[in-house]
């Protein structure tokens, strides 16, 4: 590889920044952030997740998304329902009006998935998937894994 050649990592960022920045751009009209849209979306697969869990799947503060949250709330695009097995939880559920929103983020995503992947041959596009599903399985893996030569640390 030559020595000058964006690296993996690089590159992935980039694309991957790249396509935040073309999908911002597609979603200025709809009256929500990419903050909030992701919030949406990631809900829309876990429904009736505990704030703290839907933040730590997000990668985000507790506090942060719960800005995030108290504001979709107030769109009437979220709500938070008391958890029947602890008192002090709030489960956050989809409204009926947030499957519209969903349906537009669907529509948006297809659009800068086809402007990303134009002119690429659907057998690269299969074989670009497999790849990054097997990159994602293994450094899931390795994440769960300590890492060679280092000591555990217990704080137990």
């Amino acid at each position: 590889m030559e020595q000058n050649a964006p690296t993996l990592g690089f590159l992935l960022h980039e694309v991957a920044r790249l396509l935040k920045r073309r999908f911002e751009r597609h979603a200025r009209g709809s009256g929500l952030t990419r903050s909030q849209w992701q919030v949406l979306a990631y809900l829309s697969f876990h429904e009736g997740i505990n704030q703290s869990g839907l933040a730590e799947l997000l990668e985000i503060e507790p506090i942060t998304l719960g800005r995030i949250v108290d504001k979709l709330q107030a769109l009437g695009l979220v709500e938070r329902r008391p958890d029947p097995s602890d008192r002090r939880v709030w489960l956050l559920h989809l409204t009926p009006a947030a499957h519209p929103k969903l349906t537009l983020l669907h529509r948006l995503g297809v659009v800068t998935r086809g402007e990303a992947l134009a002119g690429l041959p659907d057998t690269d596009i299969e074989h670009l998937l497999k790849t990054l599903q097997a990159l994602k399985a293994n450094l899931t893996d390795a994440c769960v894994s300590p890492v060679a030569g280092q000591k555990r640390v217990n704080h137990g």
